[in-house]
């Protein structure tokens, strides 16, 4: 494997809180263009692995590699660069109270460095595509789960990120809804992106990952690809 095409390395990584292992010995790889989907049952640590691919979750022992650098070890610097080229969804959405819609994803676009008018045009796009083109002025107090949810990935997507982390990104979505987003996620993996993501929607993703690793008690019980 050409190791510059790698965009996410586990090497033997645990995490632990207190006497609490969530995640051990988790090893694989992530490439360009790669569609990675964690299952599992709730408990089994897809949550924390991927916040610790993140730099959320310190690894307790092993390693993990992610555009381009080492955690632990990994420099502010570092840190940086990796941020501006993830876009991330967690569970609980993580959206700015104090902005609007169209704010709140024109400011994961600004991460690339465009001007705030042209972010904020980037952003409305994005808005209209996931079918949210009457809200680009609403708090997130004002929106639905599933609005929530859409704004979340609308902010995460719309940088055009070389590394997706997601955590049940269509959880509040209706099917609808959800196509939508994973095509739009399905496009930007065809561009090059790795995504890594966990999902409950296992017919809908089983025809677009590259991979699945199947996760229990914490430990890989088996990859697919």
């Amino acid at each position: 494997m050409d190791d510059r095409c790698v965009n996410v390395r586990c090497c033997d990584l645990s995490v632990c809180v207190g006497e609490v292992t969530l995640v051990q010995d988790v090893t694989f790889n992530c490439c360009n263009g790669e569609w990675v989907v964690l299952a599992g049952p709730s408990g089994a640590g897809k949550t924390t692995l991927l916040r610790a691919i993140n730099g959320l979750c310190p690894p307790s022992a092993g390693r993990v590699w992610a555009l381009g650098s080492w955690m632990p070890g990994r420099s502010r610097r570092e840190a940086e660069l990796a941020w501006r080229r993830t876009g991330t969804v967690q569970q609980e959405l993580a959206l700015f109270e104090s902005l609007s819609a169209v704010d709140n994803v024109a400011a994961g676009v600004r991460r690339s460095g465009v001007s705030r008018s042209e972010a904020r045009r980037e952003a409305r796009s994005w808005l209209d595509r996931f079918g949210l083109d009457d809200k680009h002025g609403s708090f997130p107090h004002a929106l639905s789960g599933g609005e929530r949810q859409r704004v979340a990935l609308a902010r995460a997507l719309a940088p055009q990120p070389q590394l997706l982390i997601l955590d049940e990104p269509t959880a509040h979505l209706d099917d609808g809804s959800a196509r939508i987003v994973l095509t739009a996620i399905k496009d930007l993996v065809q561009q090059g992106a790795t995504v890594v993501m966990s999902s409950h929607r296992d017919e809908e993703v089983a025809s677009l990952q590259t991979c699945r690793i199947e996760m229990q008690a914490g430990r890989v019980a088996q990859i697919c690809v």
